[in-house]
């Protein structure tokens, strides 16, 4: 059990909400050798030695999108073992990274297949979907009720 906590990868991936409660997700390449192709998945990627995580996903997202966030907050991480032949323990770290639709299209794709927004809904309607990734959106989307404080005790 010590190999659990291992961690094989670290990543930083960005929550990417516009005003009108759509996310920008990315279509994975179809290629077999990674992991989960051709499902939605948010930008992001390896964090790299040294670096911090909010540092990589601003570099992941100039890298992938040409796209220089501006306000990029820490939402939640992940440590999640996945069950692959050869399992695995990663650390996912996931920062909500705010958009305007019309900066969208000002981006410029080098990773992956396509980009959309989808609202919440949508995207659990998908049958290839990054489920962690999908598991934060609905999170982010719910967070007020789901993370309102709790009342005083006395």
């Amino acid at each position: 059990m010590s190999d659990v906590c291992a961690i094989a990868r670290w990543v930083a991936a960005a929550i990417m909400p516009t005003p009108d409660g759509r996310y920008l997700m990315q279509l994975r390449d179809p290629i077999p050798t990674i992991l989960l192709p051709d499902h939605w998945a948010f930008f992001g990627g390896s964090i790299d030695p040294g670096e911090t995580a909010e540092a990589a996903l601003r570099r992941e997202l100039m890298e992938e999108l040409e796209y220089r966030a501006g306000t990029v907050e820490f939402f939640s991480e992940l440590l999640i073992r996945l069950p692959l032949p050869t399992p695995r323990t990663d650390r996912m770290s996931f920062f909500v990274a705010p958009i305007e639709a019309p900066e969208v299209a000002a981006m410029v794709q080098h990773e992956g297949a396509d980009r959309r927004l989808f609202t919440a809904e949508a995207l659990a309607a998908e049958p290839r979907v990054a489920p962690w990734d999908l598991a934060m959106v609905l999170m982010h989307r719910r967070r007020s009720a789901l993370f309102a404080s709790p009342p005083a005790t006395s």
